[in-house]
């Protein structure tokens, strides 16, 4: 046995549109029927529409609980999660808190010691510093071409006269000074012993 029942009511007993109804009569998921130019749906008696939109509402129902408690225990970890947060939050902040007070307390030590040392580096007046002049600025020592030319000496007797002045330097004699490996006489020595030494080899000659 068979009954019929409009699209309309079937779908307001199984909780749907009435477009819904037609799409599955379309697809051939529920039977139908014209009559007198209407169409119905044809269920068997045995079908209860109302007790399956029931079991179905209370599925969905079941659905919906079961996203809310998962929802919930979400929530319950995220807090939970948070809350931790904060805490290595302000543990962290508090270290560093700690660190930059100790590193305050340090620069400040520091800046103390190194102001009493400068104190201590003090000068009450300025370093004088000797700056030694170069005699031939002076004027007072000669290349020994221009004391040989004051001394009247031929070419051979400025050769030995160089050589003697180099070792008379060596020797000490105050006469003689080295400036960039050249040496210098001074300008106003009494040179009268080389006069008479050269005067001796001038008669061996």
């Amino acid at each position: 046995m068979s009954k019929l029942i409009k699209p309309s009511e079937y779908a307001k007993a199984s909780g749907i549109s009435r477009q819904a109804v037609y799409a599955k009569i379309k697809k051939g998921l529920l039977r139908s029927k014209k009559v007198d130019g209407q169409i119905f749906i044809e269920l068997d008696n045995s079908v209860d529409i109302t007790a399956s939109q029931q079991k179905a509402h209370a599925k969905a129902t079941d659905a919906q609980k079961d996203l809310l408690l998962a929802k919930d225990e979400t929530i319950k970890i995220l807090k939970e999660t948070i809350a931790d947060l904060k805490e290595t939050n302000n543990l962290i902040v508090g270290t560093l808190k700690s660190e930059v007070d100790l590193l305050k307390e340090a620069f400040g030590e520091m800046q103390q010691l190194y102001r009493t040392q400068i104190e201590h580096l003090k000068i009450d007046a300025p370093l004088q510093i000797d700056h030694k002049k170069d005699p031939r600025e002076e004027n007072n020592f000669i290349e020994l071409k221009e004391l040989a030319k004051i001394l009247d000496l031929n070419k051979a007797e400025r050769k030995k006269f160089k050589r003697a002045a180099k070792e008379l330097y060596e020797s000490g004699d105050f006469r003689f000074i080295e400036i960039d490996n050249d040496i210098y006489a001074l300008k106003d020595a009494d040179y009268s012993d080389f006069v008479e030494a050269l005067k001796l080899l001038r008669k061996k000659d």
